[in-house]
């Protein structure tokens, strides 16, 4: 497989076979997050006051995503651009990419790392964060304030690799992490609660870098860095930024529009917020299929466009879209029979059981449409054009979401049910916009403008 990934990337004719074999490794790694996420839940349900920990990390994912946000932009500007060079046949200017790639995630790393650790209580007692949610969530991003370094050259490790077609050596070293995570977790939760969790968290991220530096460096014949990489090159780095910037602020700015819908979800109390959390926990395992294309999906675009196929960067998009969509239904037809099994082994709450029963109705009616929006994302990112990314991703929370929200809540007397009904009709509405950016796509290179 190794020997194909070009084959599979820029020739081979049946593109449903070259996608299921380049993402299946992504999906059974993200396969084993959503799990763990799962078993993460499952173990805080089992310790005293589990609902304010389960709400507490609810709450919490949105400040880490804008703490990423620019580590994931230049991870998406990293696939774009090393896969495009990688397409043109430019080995020497995607290994220079790639150094550049390291030593600017790492130095973003140091930063965000200080000022999430010292920022976190007055950002959670901002979004409505009080009492025991409130204890909960600052010890949470606290610790785990430390392995944001480490994550971000992870990053940058899978983003070269994804770039060239190979799926399968992050996904071995992630796959680790989480099973490590899992295990810890278990051990860990029990006597120290909510700190066990970060604590696994933690160790696991930091204990897989190593290797990814190892393997990054290492000598191959198709991409790897050295030591003379790492520096700091400002025409590729202005190149990088023109399309990491964008996606970083799509992914801020989305984030912060979730940590304000966390803060209106909180009006709601403890139960609906820990319900919110649980059924997110079934909403990622359903996504992780059409996450997978997503990923092969930037890669096919960003390689053809590097080597001018035009007509099998149209071809690679009409394929995603149609395995995300059958995938997705197919997914939601088998857990609908077993969802109340699903979500009571998360939870010793009845309360928080039968709200999350609710929820789980919407977030299966969401899964199919989630699935072109992030075969629509994987287009956009892979081509370069990450300004379509951070309009289509603003505009369904910003635009629509969180409007209808506010109204919902405002002027209905639909309580909870409009915030589900919200996220449904923002899903949907705003496949209307990726279908006009796909319009608009010239499938030029970005590397010779």
């Amino acid at each position: 497989m190794k020997h194909n990934r070009h084959d599979l990337l820029l020739h081979e004719p049946n593109l449903y076979k070259a996608f299921f074999i380049l993402a299946m490794p992504i999906f059974f790694s993200n396969l084993l997050k959503s799990l763990h996420d799962i078993v993460d839940t499952y173990f805080l349900a089992k310790i005293p006051d589990s609902v304010s920990a389960q709400a507490a990390i609810s709450v919490s994912w949105p400040l880490f995503d804008i703490s990423m946000a620019l580590s994931v932009g230049l991870a998406v500007a990293g696939i774009s651009v090393i896969s495009q060079n990688m397409g043109a046949d430019r080995r020497e200017d995607a290994q220079k990419y790639a150094g550049l790639l390291f030593t600017l995630t790492f130095c973003i790393g140091l930063v965000v790392n200080v000022v999430l650790y010292f920022t976190a209580p007055y950002i959670m007692e901002w979004i409505g964060a009080s009492g025991e949610v409130l204890r909960c969530s600052i010890i949470y991003i606290r610790v785990r304030s430390f392995e944001v370094c480490f994550l971000m050259i992870f990053t940058s490790y899978q983003s070269m690799r994804q770039a060239i077609g190979d799926m399968t050596s992050p996904v071995y070293l992630s796959s680790a992490s989480i099973i490590l995570n899992i295990l810890l977790t278990g051990v860990m939760v029990k006597p120290w609660g909510i700190f066990g969790a970060a604590f696994a968290t933690l160790i696991s991220q930091i204990a897989i870098v190593p290797f990814a530096l190892y393997n990054a460096f290492k000598p191959n014949d198709k991409l790897f860095i050295t030591v003379k990489d790492l520096t700091i090159d400002v025409p590729k780095m202005k190149l990088l930024f023109n399309v990491a910037v964008p996606s970083a602020m799509g992914q801020a700015i989305s984030s912060l529009g979730f940590l304000i819908m966390n803060s209106l979800i909180l009006d709601y109390g403890a139960v609906v917020v820990a319900a919110f959390s649980i059924g997110n926990k079934i909403s990622n395992l359903l996504l992780m299929p059409m996450s997978a294309i997503g990923t092969v999906q930037a890669s096919y675009m960003g390689q053809n466009i590097g080597a001018n196929n035009k007509e099998r960067a149209v071809n690679a998009y009409k394929t995603g879209r149609n395995l995300g969509l059958i995938i997705s239904v197919t997914g939601c037809l088998i857990i609908y029979p077993f969802r109340r099994q699903t979500l009571s082994a998360l939870t010793n709450s009845p309360e928080v059981l039968e709200v999350a029963m609710e929820y789980m109705f919407w977030v299966l009616l969401l899964q199919p449409l989630m699935g072109m929006f992030q075969n629509y994302v994987g287009t956009f990112n892979g081509s370069g054009k990450t300004k379509y990314t951070m309009i289509f991703t603003l505009t369904r929370l910003w635009g629509l979401r969180l409007p209808l929200i506010w109204l919902f809540k405002n002027f209905t007397d639909l309580g909870r049910m409009g915030i589900w009904m919200a996220m449904v009709l923002s899903n949907f509405l705003i496949l209307f916009l990726g279908h006009y950016f796909w319009k608009k796509m010239d499938f030029k290179s970005i590397i010779n403008t």
